[in-house]
């Protein structure tokens, strides 16, 4: 299993079989990531999605960790509780038991039986599925990092020996860049919204990532075409476009070589891609 995997995580494109589809009429193949595990299918960040999106056959599980007040490392987006929980207030002022006695909230606001969960329960999960993962270390409700999250991060990657099978990555430069002084060896990713990122500098952008270490760079989905995928394979970096949910939309970016294309429909994605 771990030979096969890592295979799928060093070797850049895969051949993805199908039928009539966008990817499968002569262009670069591309994964799909499922964006918090499935976002507007299940209940967000949630153990039922992410099982879900293993079973649609996700190539990548998507999700956010924050930590408890404990130090434990927490699957969520938000730096608090209140928009998909029960819970009220920054996930920091919490220990993961009371975290763990909350539920998530669907996208209607409905409750459901879902807890939050650990990112070691995630981190299981994908192992189990033989699947990788896009792990986004996120700040708290002020944008301070957390300290010693990359750190916590690691420890549990590695006690899965899972760490060669997740792109560990940030908006925040200084995060990003502690996971490279960390571990080099690990895949490390840099994540860009469009205000950040004019689309006049994207390929020298794309060019400083590679030579600071960095393999993977996401871009919102308005700042990629077929020139940023081009210049990204150029530069040696995996792409991930990010978030994209529309039929059309998908199968332009899997047209243009986009390496992994991240979905709140992970669903769409797998028949765009013929599977």
């Amino acid at each position: 299993m771990r030979a096969r995997l890592l295979i799928l995580a060093l070797g850049g494109v895969a051949t993805v079989l199908g039928g009539a589809s966008a990817a499968a009429q002569g262009m670069v193949a591309s994964f799909f990531a499922a964006h918090r595990g499935g976002a507007l299918l299940w209940p967000e960040n949630s153990l039922l999605a992410f099982r879900n999106a293993l079973a649609l056959g996700a190539d990548y599980l998507e999700l956010d960790v924050h930590l408890s007040r404990d130090g434990e490392v927490m699957v969520i987006h938000d730096p608090t509780l209140d928009r998909t929980t029960t819970g009220s207030g920054p996930v920091r002022e919490r220990t993961r038991a009371e975290l763990a006695a909350l539920r998530l909230k669907d996208r209607d606001g409905t409750v459901t039986a879902e807890p939050i969960p650990t990112l070691d329960q995630v981190v299981a999960l994908a192992v189990a599925g033989k699947r990788q993962m896009l792990l986004e270390i996120k700040t708290d409700e002020q944008r301070r990092r957390y300290p010693g999250i990359e750190e916590k991060v690691f420890a549990v990657l590695d006690r899965h020996r899972f760490t060669p099978f997740a792109i560990v990555m940030a908006f925040e430069p200084a995060t990003w860049r502690r996971v490279r002084e960390l571990r080099p060896d690990a895949r490390a990713g840099a994540l860009y919204s469009a205000r950040r990122l004019p689309a006049t500098g994207v390929t020298l952008e794309l060019q400083s990532l590679r030579e600071a270490g960095v393999t993977f760079v996401g871009l919102e989905q308005t700042r990629v075409d077929a020139e940023v995928a081009r210049d990204a394979r150029l530069a040696g970096l995996t792409l991930g476009v990010w978030t994209v949910n529309e039929r059309d939309a998908i199968e332009r970016f899997l047209a243009q070589g986009v390496s992994i294309v991240i979905t709140d429909r992970p669903d769409l994605a797998k028949a765009a891609l013929g599977r």
